[in-house]
């Protein structure tokens, strides 16, 4: 389990910043659509469901929603924010760079956006194999990463591909950015079914448990 100093820079954010997106990212309807496809109900929106936007989204389209952060801060106002909608979900604490807190093949669906680049690169395939670990055989993968650095923020270099803001409200957390090549390898227990990019920043792709 995370311990407090672990989770402090991202419960500062969140206390901060409050509910930095009410609307859930463009491609969600489009998310929403493959997992019907696919079968899927139980869906986790992982250690990364911050505020709530697509826990609440994913609650009002019917899917049975869980939800792990490593800030308090962000599944409190998660918890909020589901009260308010009338909805229910499953929230827990947890820290992506430990083993999920869930049984193999648990999960129909794994939605993670803009979350697991938050790591050195080791730690992050760590992540990744887990993946291929809590979703059953069929279920479906969305995953979005960074492709490149945010122009405002300053960056140093700690490994190759992964950097650190020194400015900015992320500031001391690391980031990989991902080449296409580099994802896919990552994750070997999913036949990618389509990678995309979504403005010029940030690499889309939708995979299938082998």
């Amino acid at each position: 389990m995370p311990t407090p100093a672990d989770a402090q820079p991202w419960d500062e954010i969140f206390r901060h910043d409050g509910r930095v997106y009410a609307a859930p990212a463009l491609v969600m309807p489009e998310v929403a659509e493959r997992l019907r496809k696919h079968g899927c109900r139980r869906v986790l929106d992982l250690v990364g469901c911050g505020s709530g936007r697509h826990v609440v989204y994913l609650a009002q389209q019917g899917f049975l929603v869980f939800g792990l952060d490593n800030s308090s801060t962000a599944l409190r106002m998660t918890r909020e924010w589901l009260a308010q909608e009338g909805l229910a979900a499953h929230l827990g604490r947890a820290d992506m760079r430990q083993p999920l807190p869930m049984p193999a093949g648990a999960l129909d669906a794994v939605v993670s956006t803009q979350v697991i680049h938050h790591a050195l690169l080791d730690t992050v395939r760590n992540t990744a194999a887990d993946l291929g670990r809590v979703v059953r055989p069929g279920g479906v993968l969305f995953v979005t990463v960074p492709l490149q650095p945010d122009d405002e923020d300053t960056f140093e270099e700690i490994e190759p591909g992964t950097l650190v803001p020194v400015t900015g409200s992320e500031k001391g957390l690391p980031h990989h950015f991902f080449t296409p090549d580099e994802l896919r390898s990552i994750l070997p227990t999913f036949r990618i079914l389509e990678e995309r990019t979504l403005g010029d920043r940030i690499l889309a792709l939708f995979g299938v448990r082998r």
